[in-house]
Order: C-alpha cells, then structure tokens, then sequence
C-alpha cells in the first residue's frame, strides 16, 4: 500500500515539474504584448465565468497579455456587467466592434514589433 502511495506523490511530482516547464516555455509565445479577443453578447451572464478563466490563466502563468471584451450586441445590463468587470481587473478591455482596429492600433502601434 505504502509503495502505491509513492508512486503516485512521485507520477504528481513529475507531473507537476513537466507543467512548470511547459509553462515556462510557452511564457515568450503567450507574452506582455499579446491580446486576447473576447466577443461577448447578451447580457453578459456568462461574461463573468469567461474573464475568471483567463484570470485563471494568467496566475498559472499560461496566458498573459491583455484581455479585450469586444462588444457584439451587450445588453445594457451586459454592458454594465462588462464595466464593472473592467474596474475589477486592470488588465482587461472594453471595446464595441465598430472600435476593435482602434483599440488594436492603440494597443500595438503599427511599426511597433512584440517582444
């Protein structure tokens, strides 16, 4: 019994030692400069859960970068969800769809290379 529980605490070290470095790998390709399109619509019931995800993410170090809420048809209650959301966490964005290639412009000046 003793060498089953063993085996298993070493197979979970393993694992773990493999997800940090598959972590620390992906980190230069999921960077800083990197933004992450959400399009949300409706009235933003789900937009919670979508934003604690990618929180999830970036804390395990996965993803990185900005989050962008674009705007495909929010409710009012969906935009106020959103706002909140945006005041919550300093990384995330709001924009409407009519405003997206501003809001990439903005955020990556052309002429500009990600690092």
């Amino acid at each position: 019994m003793l060498d089953l529980i063993l085996i298993f605490l070493a197979a979970a070290g393993v694992a773990l030692v493999l997800w940090c470095l598959l972590g620390l790998l992906l980190q230069p390709v999921f960077g800083r400069n990197m933004v992450t399109l959400c399009f949300v619509r409706g009235d933003g019931r789900e937009l919670e859960y979508r934003v604690r995800a990618y929180s999830w993410l970036r804390e395990g170090r996965i993803s990185g970068g900005r989050l962008a809420l674009v705007d495909c048809g929010l409710t009012a209650h969906g935009r106020q969800v959103a706002e909140l959301l945006c005041a919550r966490y300093a990384w995330l964005d709001y924009c409407a769809l009519a405003e997206l290639s501003t809001y990439l412009d903005g955020v990556n000046p052309p002429g500009q290379v990600a690092k």
